[in-house]
């Protein structure tokens, strides 16, 4: 990713027409750590720090961009946010 401000602005891209977000006991906390493709040949590093499946069947992740001071609400993309592998067995 070339600054925090193109971070930004994909975050912002992604969180567009995102329902709203959802009641905090209802999220399943996590840290996925993830690569956003932000479809200009770059990739962000990330990190996913909850989920939710709205009533629609829609998945929701709370996306945290590296240099990005605070998340947002995005509906997960399986083809722009990749999970990254986790070590461990």
């Amino acid at each position: 990713m070339r600054d925090t401000s193109t971070a930004e602005r994909l975050l912002e891209e992604l969180a567009k027409g995102c329902p709203s977000p959802p009641p905090d006991d209802q999220v399943q906390l996590t840290y996925r750590p993830v690569a956003v493709d932000d479809q200009a040949g770059w990739s962000c590093p990330g990190a996913i720090t909850a989920w939710w499946t709205n009533l629609d069947g829609a998945i929701l992740c709370r996306l945290r961009l590296s240099g990005v001071p605070r998340p947002r609400w995005v509906v997960y993309d399986p083809d722009r946010i990749a999970l990254l592998v986790q070590d461990g067995t």
